[in-house]
C-alpha cells in the first residue's frame, strides 16, 4: 500500500508538470525557420567542438530510439550486450553484496567500474554507492536518453580521472514539444522476473522562445527471481570429488540435481553415538533421513545428500535477481539570455527501493544442555543411555525468517551553467553541480546474538514452568525459545531474540568547471582548434551504522562509522592541428593533442596525455591512431575504509620449514634481517589459533595509471552508399592497480620481495619479543597490473528499396587478443584469462532490421564464444572445463498506427536459451541471461 500511495503521488506530480508545460507550450509564439548554419558540436572523446561528427576516437553510438524498440527499460541492460563491455555489478550479481543489491553498474572492457567513467551531457554525474566512484544507471531513465556514446579507451587526458577503459556520455533529449506518454511490460514465459515500466516526458518553448523545457516522470518496477522459479536453476548443477579415485581419473565430475547438506536442517539436527537425529514438525525427535543417501565419494561428499534428504537445500533461498522498484524525476531547461549566452540547468531526483534475500539466521555451534526444558523425553533418555551432557544442535532458525537486505537509496543532482559566445571563433561553458546520495540500509530477520543464547538455555522452575536459566536475562525479560523442530517457538520468544539493525550513508559530490574553445590560427589546411578547461571538485562520504552493528552485539554483523574526502584541482588543454588537406594521398591529415594535470588532496599531483593522429588518404578512407596515459585516482572507500575485525589463519613463511621453500635467497634475507634466528618458529600458541586482524582502507594509496593506445580504420565508399566498416586495435597497461591484498599474501610476499621496502611488509605486525605475528590489517595496495589487448569491429549496412522498404544489418564484434592480470607483480601470480569464460575470445552483436511503411522488425543476436573455466586446467583437476558457444537470439518489431501512437513488441531469447550446463555458469553468474524466453508489449503515445 504504501508503495501504491508513493506511486499514486508521483504520477500527479508528473502529470501536473506535464499539464502546465502543455499549457505553456500551447501559448508560445513559435519562431520562423532560420537559414542554415554550419554548427560546431561536441563529440564525445573532446572538449573541442567540430564540424560534423567525426570522432578522432573510436566511438559506438546506441540511440534511445534503439533502445526503446528492443524492449529495454535501463540503460545498463543495453550497454551490457555491448561486446566491449561486461557487467559491473547488477540485479544478477548483487543479491549477497550487503550494500550493493540493486545496483546497476557497467563495466568496460571488464577492467572494473571504477575505471569506467560515466558522464551526462559530457558532465560528471554523483556515485552510486557510498565510497564508490562509478555511477549507478539505474538513476538514468530510457525515456530521456537521446544517445550514448562508447568511447573504448583511455580518456583521462580530456575528462580526468576513471576514463582508464573508457567514457560513457549519456546524452538526454532536448527535443521533446508536448506531452508524451510510454508504457511498457515484459513477461516471462515462467513467472518471476517480470518487469513494467510507465514513463511521462513533457516539453517545449515558452516566453517568445527563449525558455525551453523537458521533464520526466519515470516508474520502473522490477520483480524478483528466485531459483525455484526457473527449471534449469531448480535443476543446479554443481560439482563433487570424483567416487573413482583411480590414477588418471578426474578429481571432482559434475554433480546434476539438488545437493542438500546433511549435516544442518531448518528443524535441527545432532549427532549422537548411535547416529544423527532430527525432530519433525511437532518437535518429537527421529533419524535423520538421508533420502537417496549421503553423496559417495572422497573429500567433503558426505556433508550432502541426495535431493529428498533432510539436509538444508540453498535452492529454497536468496534471488537470482533482487527486486528492484524506482522513480526517476528529471527537469533541465535552458534559457537564451541573448543572441550569445544562455543558461542552462539540470535536475534530477531520484528514489529506489532494491532487496537482497539470504537464508534466516543459522548456527553450527548450538550448544543444548542435557537438562534443557524442551527436550522430549525419547532425547532425555537416548543423551542419559549414551552418556551425553549436551549435544550441538546444527539449525537454520526459520522463526525469525529469510535475512534480508532493504536499501533505499535517494540520489539528487542539481547542475546549473551558463554558456555562449566570446567572439566569432570563440566560445566558453561554464557550469556548478552538486550532486547527493542518501542510502538508508536495514537488516531484517537478526537476532540478539546474547538473547539467542539466553533464550534457547531453558529449565524447569520450582513450580514447573520453563524459564531462561540465566537470572539477570529472566530479569531483563528472557523468554525460553524452543529450538527443536520447525514452528515450536513462541512468537513472545521470537519477539525477544529477533531484531532489525540499519546504517545510514551519504555521498556528496560537489564541483565547478569551465571550458573555452575555439579557434586559435589558421593553418594551411585549416584552423587550430583548442580547448582548455579548469575544474574542482570534491568528494565526500560517511556511513553511519547503529550503534548495535558497532558494539557486534547483533548476529554476525558488525560495522564502523566512516568518514573521508578528497578534492582535486584540474587544468586541461586540447589542440586539434589540420596538418594536409586537398592533396594526393592526403584528403586529410591531423593531430590531437590532450594534456591535463592534476592535484589530488589525497593521491597528490599527477597527469595525463594523449596523442592522436587522423588520415585520410582518400575520401573514403580514414587510419586513426591514438596513445595515450591514463590514470584512476583510489575512491574514498579503498582510502577510508574503516577496520573491521577478521580471523584469518595463515602460514608464516619464516618458519624453520617454509623459509627454505622460497623462491630464491630473498625470503631467508629478509627474515633474517628483522632478527628471526636460524630454525625460529612461531609459538605453539600462535600455530592452534585462529589470528586477529582488520579489514581497513589504505589512506597511502596512490593513482594507477594506464597506457593504451588505438589503432584502426573507417572505411565508408562512395560506390556502396550506407556501409561503414570500422576496425581498431586497442591495448591497455595498467601499472600500479588497487588490489585487495590478504594477508597471507602480504606476508609471503613481503619476504620474496628484493627488500624489505615493499607495500607488502607494513601490512602485519610482529610481537617484539616472539616474533609470532599478532596484528594485520587487509588492505588495497597498489600492486596488480593489467595487459589486455583485442579488437573492435562494427559494421553497418543500410539498404534502401523502392519496393521493398529498407533493410539495414549491423555488426558489433570484440575479438580479445590478450588478457593478462597480475595481482602481486610477482612472476609465479600472473594470471592468464583469456579464453576463459569470463573473458571469451569472440563476443558479438548481430542485427539484421527491415522498415516498410509504418512497420519495422528486427532479429537480433549476442553470441559469446566457447569458452573455458581455467586456462590452468589438467584432465585430472575435473571433467567440466568446457563452456560451449552462447546465442542468444530476440526478435522485435514496431508498428506507427499514427504519428501520435506507436506500439513495441517482441519476444527476448526467443529459443529459450539456458545458460551452459557447466557448474561455473549454470546460474548465468552475470554473463548468461537467466529470464529464459519473454515477451515485452510497449505502447507510446505523443498528445
Amino acid at each position: 500500500m504504501k508503495t501504491l500511495n508513493r506511486l499514486s503521488n508521483a504520477v500527479k506530480v508528473a502529470i501536473y508538470a506535464a499539464s502546465s508545460t502543455a499549457m505553456l507550450a500551447g501559448t508560445s509564439v513559435y519562431a520562423a525557420e532560420e537559414e542554415a548554419a554550419i554548427e560546431r558540436i561536441e563529440v564525445t572523446g573532446s572538449k573541442i567542438k567540430r564540424i560534423g561528427e567525426l570522432s578522432p576516437t573510436p566511438v559506438t553510438v546506441i540511440t534511445g530510439a534503439d533502445m526503446m524498440d528492443m524492449g529495454i527499460t535501463n540503460v545498463a541492460d543495453i550497454l551490457n550486450k555491448l561486446p566491449s563491455s561486461t557487467v559491473g555489478i547488477s540485479p544478477e550479481t548483487s543479491n549477497n553484496t550487503i550494500f550493493a543489491n540493486g545496483l546497476n553498474r557497467t563495466n568496460l572492457r571488464g577492467l572494473g567500474s571504477d575505471r569506467t567513467l560515466v558522464l551526462v551531457n559530457g558532465r560528471r554525474f554523483v556515485a552510486g554507492s557510498n565510497g564508490d566512484s562509478a555511477v549507478d544507471l539505474n538513476t538514468i531513465p530510457t525515456a530521456m536518453v537521446s544517445r550514448i556514446e562508447v568511447i573504448t579507451g583511455g580518456a583521462s587526458a580530456v575528462y580526468g580521472s576513471d576514463a582508464i577503459a573508457g567514457v560513457i556520455n549519456i546524452i538526454t533529449r532536448k527535443d521533446v514539444d508536448g506531452v508524451e506518454l510510454d508504457v511498457s511490460y515484459e513477461q516471462p514465459e515462467q513467472s518471476g522476473g517480470e518487469e513494467g515500466q510507465f514513463s511521462l516526458t513533457t516539453g517545449g518553448t515558452f516566453l517568445d522562445d527563449k525558455l525551453s523545457t523537458v521533464f520526466n516522470f519515470t516508474y520502473a518496477e522490477q520483480k524478483e527471481l528466485r531459483p525455484s522459479e526457473r527449471d534449469f536453476l531448480d535443476n543446479p548443477m554443481g560439482s563433487i570429488y570424483n567416487p573413482d579415485t583411480s590414477e588418471g581419473a578426474p578429481a571432482r565430475i559434475m554433480y546434476e540435481g539438488r545437493k542438500p547438506l546433511s549435516w544442518i536442517n531448518e528443524a535441527g539436527t545432532f549427532f549422537s553415538p548411535n547416529g544423527q537425529y532430527t525432530f519433525d514438525s511437532n518437535g518429537a525427535m527421529k533419524l535423520f533421513d538421508y533420502g537417496e543417501g549421503l553423496i559417495e565419494g572422497p573429500g567433503n561428499n558426505g556433508n550432502y545428500c541426495g535431493p529428498s534428504c533432510e539436509g538444508y537445500d540453498p535452492v529454497n533461498y536468496g534471488f537470482i535477481r533482487t527486486p528492484l522498484e524506482r522513480m526517476v524525476f528529471t527537469l533541465n531547461t535552458d534559457y537564451q539570455i541573448n543572441d550569445n549566452h544562455k543558461l542552462f540547468t539540470e535536475i534530477t531526483y531520484v528514489d529506489y527501493q532494491s532487496n537482497g534475500e539470504s537464508t534466516p539466521v543459522f548456527h553450527t555451534r548450538n550448544f543444548i544442555e542435557a537438562d534443557n526444558a524442551f527436550l522430549p523425553d525419547e532425547t532425555r533418555q537416548l543423551m542419559q543411555d549414551t552418556g551425553m551432557e549436551y549435544f550441538n544442535l546444527y539449525r537454520i532458525d526459520t522463526e525469525f525468517g529469510n535475512r534480508t537486505y532493504n536499501q533505499d537509496r535517494e540520489t539528487f543532482r542539481f547542475l546549473v551553467g551558463v554558456e555562449g559566445a566570446i567572439t566569432d571563433e570563440w566560445e566558453y561553458s561554464i557550469h556548478a553541480q552538486r550532486g547527493q546520495l542518501e542510502e538508508t540500509s536495514i537488516w531484517r530477520g537478526e537476532i540478539w546474538a546474547d538473547r539467542y543464547d539466553q533464550a534457547k538455555d531453558a529449565v524447569f522452575a520450582d513450580d514447573g514452568s520453563i524459564v531462561c536459566r540465566d537470572a539477570d536475562a529472566r530479569a531483563n525479560g528472557c523468554i525460553p525459545l524452543n529450538l527443536l523442530g520447525v514452528d515450536q517457538a513462541s512468537q513472545e520468544a521470537i519477539d525477544w531474540v529477533s531484531t532489525s539493525a540499519g546504517q545510514t550513508a551519504k555521498t556528496t559530490q560537489t564541483s565547478v568547471g569551465l571550458v573555452v574553445n575555439g579557434a586559435l590560427f589558421d593553418l594551411p589546411a585549416g584552423y587550430v582548434a583548442a580547448a582548455f578547461s579548469a575544474d574542482y571538485r570534491k568528494e565526500e562520504s560517511e556511513t553511519n551504522p547503529d550503534q548495535e552493528l558497532i558494539d557486534g552485539t547483533i548476529f554476525g554483523n558488525t560495522a564502523l562509522p566512516m568518514q573521508g574526502e578528497y578534492d582535486v584541482t584540474e587544468l586541461a588543454a586540447e589542440f586539434s592541428i589540420p596538418l594536409l588537406s586537398d592533396m594526393f594521398l592526403a584528403h586529410d591529415l591531423g593531430l590531437d593533442l590532450a594534456y591535463r594535470w592534476m592535484d589530488y588532496s589525497t593521491a597528490g599531483q599527477d597527469d595525463a596525455w594523449k596523442i592522436g593522429l587522423n588520415w585520410a588518404p582518400i575520401e573514403d578512407l580514414r587510419f586513426r591512431a591514438t596513445k595515450s596515459k591514463s590514470v584512476r585516482a583510489p575512491n574514498i572507500g579503498e582510502l577510508f575504509s574503516p577496520p573491521g575485525q577478521t580471523f584469518e589463519s595463515f602460514t608464516d613463511v619464516c618458519d624453520a620449514i617454509n623459509i627454505e621453500l622460497g623462491p630464491n635467497d630473498n625470503r631467508k634475507n629478509n627474515c633474517r634481517a628483522i632478527g628471526l634466528p636460524a630454525g625460529w618458529n612461531p609459538s605453539d600458541e600462535w600455530y592452534q589459533s585462529n589470528h586477529p586482524g582488520s579489514n581497513a582502507g589504505n589512506p597511502d594509496l596512490k593513482a594507477e595509471t594506464s597506457n593504451d593506445y588505438t589503432v584502426g580504420l573507417v572505411y565508408t565508399p562512395e560506390y556502396l552508399e550506407g556501409f561503414s566498416l570500422t576496425v581498431d586495435y586497442w591495448a591497455f597497461e595498467i601499472s600500479d592497480a588497487i588490489q585487495y591484498i590478504d594477508v597471507a599474501t602480504a606476508v609471503k610476499y613481503c619476504y620474496d620481495s628484493e627488500s624489505l621496502d615493499n607495500v607488502y611488509c607494513n601490512r602485519f605486525t610482529r610481537d617484539a619479543t616472539t616474533g609470532d605475528i599478532v596484528d594485520f590489517v587487509q588492505s588495497p595496495v597498489n600492486s596488480a597490473s593489467f595487459d589486455v589487448k583485442g579488437v573492435d569491429i562494427e559494421t553497418q549496412y543500410n539498404i534502401p528499396t523502392d519496393s521493398f522498404g529498407d533493410f539495414r544489418i549491423h555488426i558489433i564484434a570484440t575479438y580479445l587478443e590478450q588478457w593478462e592480470t597480475n595481482p602481486t607483480g610477482f612472476e609465479e601470480d600472473l594470471q592468464v584469462d583469456v579464453g576463459e569464460y569470463t573473458d571469451p575470445r569472440w563476443k558479438a552483436m548481430f542485427s539484421l532490421g527491415w522498415t516498410y511503411d509504418a512497420l519495422s522488425l528486427e532479429a537480433r543476436s549476442n553470441y559469446r564464444h566457447a569458452s573455458v573455466a581455467s586456462n590452468d586446467w589438467q584432465p585430472e583437476n575435473n571433467n567440466y572445463n568446457d563452456i560451449p558457444s552462447h546465442t542468444v537470439w530476440d526478435f522485435t518489431g514496431s508498428y506507427d498506427f499514427t504519428d501520435a501512437f506507436s506500439l513495441r513488441f517482441g519476444v527476448k531469447n526467443a529459443f529459450d536459451l539456458t545458460p551452459p550446463r557447466n557448474p561455473y555458469v549454470y546460474d548465468g553468474d552475470g554473463y548468461y541471461d537467466t529470464q529464459g524466453r519473454s515477451f515485452f508489449l510497449g505502447a507510446n503515445y505523443k498528445l
